[in-house]
């Protein structure tokens, strides 16, 4: 992630002037769109430029009344806008001089902020030397970028899992949120290592875009490499799963289908793994928009749908634990309203005959870059949020849900440091003891928010409540 692209201010006015050059079919926009599509013929130009304009005014649009998700550093839940984040980031970050600024060079960040203040459309036709090495103006580079990102969805890989064992006194982390390769994900890499845990599970979101160099960064950080020491080593297969999420698909899941789940040994999107006690579900809502139920039987989400009634129905019984990323419940109006889809799947899959209520003992979910424990009574299974993976986001103030929204027992309050306003991220350590589960969620500081003991036998009521501590580590 880069910290320009973050700064909200800076990507509206960007978009906004970006959408108004080719709008207009300005001199510098038809050339950087000839460069981009590597034609100088004015038809085709003028073809080109007229697909772009509704993708950029709708882009400018969206990130103008987009609502805040109280993030410190901006994500937009736009596809396009992501899509164009992730393009400006590999962009700055892949031109070593800048009009002689270098991007560890602080002036080359206060120089992009300061175009905020004045024209931001001097800042896109200025010639700078492009990714491609290229004497071009950046505008250039940035169409060039775009227009090689798929908009069409991968395919939604054929066939179903195989079950695979979890051993009984099994250790692993879920991190939710955690693709921007930045300060706060690589603290919590190297929590993990330091924990030398050894199995990791991504709930979904490689920001922006989910493209193939966020795809390829998010690997050179993902904490289980064979060997630790270096990051271009193969993933240690059967250690790491990972779900898809709306970023990914923003891109058209292409590169978290082809890139990503390759480099785990993951042949599909979902998953199971089971022991005598537990078993854990992980599940793909993004592909299809935040929706589990297929629209038909030729939805391609169809197969994993079938697959899940099937384990719930049919296989011995155990305390089912959800893993997705999208959230079907939330205690904020927004993301309320946002979840409603999911909710319907899961109200119907919950009154199917021979699944029954109580099939859900346990829920993780991100999405939202917040971190929550849901009360246990407002819901059929315990539900927690551990969105809060990387992206660095507002403390959280709340201290009860939204009115209509679903009540929460404890919000993760704590902060980077004294004062800063700014939350701390943070990861799920999953202990398993044969009916036993500990819980700990732990802090990008190495410090324990607190824990929870939840108990297969006992029922999901029947574990020990959540202690939080004061942040130090226990």
């Amino acid at each position: 992630m880069h910290p320009a692209v973050g700064n909200y201010a800076f990507i509206k006015k960007s978009l906004a002037s970006v959408s108004n050059q080719i709008a207009s079919g300005t001199p510098e926009a038809r050339a950087a769109i000839g460069y981009s599509i590597g034609s100088n013929d004015p038809a085709a130009i003028e073809t080109e430029r007229t697909a772009l304009v509704p993708s950029f005014a709708a882009g400018a649009a969206a990130v103008s009344t987009e609502p805040s998700h109280q993030d410190v550093h901006f994500v937009s839940r736009f596809d396009f806008v992501g899509r164009f984040q992730s393009v400006l980031a590999k962009v700055f970050y892949g031109i070593p001089d800048l009009q002689g600024y270098g991007d560890k060079n602080p002036s080359w960040l206060a120089t992009i902020i300061e175009e905020v203040t004045y024209d931001v459309s001097t800042f896109f036709t200025r010639v700078y030397t492009d990714v491609h090495g290229d004497k071009k103006p950046l505008l250039h580079s940035i169409l060039a970028e775009l227009h090689q990102l798929s908009n069409e969805r991968a395919p939604f890989p054929a066939g179903i899992p195989a079950t695979l064992p979890l051993s009984d006194d099994m250790t692993m982390a879920i991190v939710g949120d955690w693709g921007g390769d930045n300060d706060a994900a690589r603290h919590i890499a190297s929590i993990i290592t330091a924990h030398k845990l050894p199995m990791g599970i991504h709930l979904g979101d490689i920001y922006y875009g989910g493209i193939k160099t966020e795809c390829d960064s998010f690997l050179r950080l993902w904490p289980f490499h064979q060997d630790l020491s270096d990051p271009q080593s193969a993933i240690l297969k059967g250690s790491s799963f990972a779900l898809n999420g709306n970023h990914e698909m923003y891109s058209g899941g292409v590169s978290y289908f082809d890139t990503v789940l390759p480099a785990f040994g993951q042949p599909q999107s979902f998953f199971c793994l089971e022991n005598e006690h537990w078993r854990l579900i992980g599940l793909d809502t993004a592909y299809a928009g935040g929706r589990l139920r297929p629209s038909s039987n030729d939805d391609p989400i169809a197969t994993q749908w079938n697959w899940l009634i099937d384990i719930l129905k049919n296989r011995p019984k155990r305390a089912n634990i959800f893993l997705t990323h999208h959230q079907a419940v939330s205690a904020h109006s927004t993301e309320w309203n946002d979840s409603k889809p999911l909710r319907a799947d899961i109200d119907e899959l919950l009154l199917m005959d021979g699944i029954g209520k109580d099939a859900i003992f346990g829920w993780f979910w991100g999405h939202e870059h917040r971190c929550a424990l849901y009360d246990d009574m407002a819901l059929p299974y315990n539900g927690r949020l551990i969105g809060n993976g990387c992206i660095p986001h507002e403390v959280q103030r709340e201290k009860q849900a939204d009115p209509g929204c679903t009540p929460v027992e404890f919000f993760n309050k704590q902060e980077t440091s004294p004062d800063s306003g700014t939350a701390v991220s943070s990861f799920a350590e999953l202990r398993f003891g044969g009916p036993e589960l500990l819980i700990s969620y732990c802090n990008e500081d190495n410090g324990t928010w607190g824990t929870e003991l939840w108990n297969a036998t006992r029922g999901r009521l029947g574990g020990t409540k959540f202690t939080e501590y004061d942040g130090v580590n226990h």
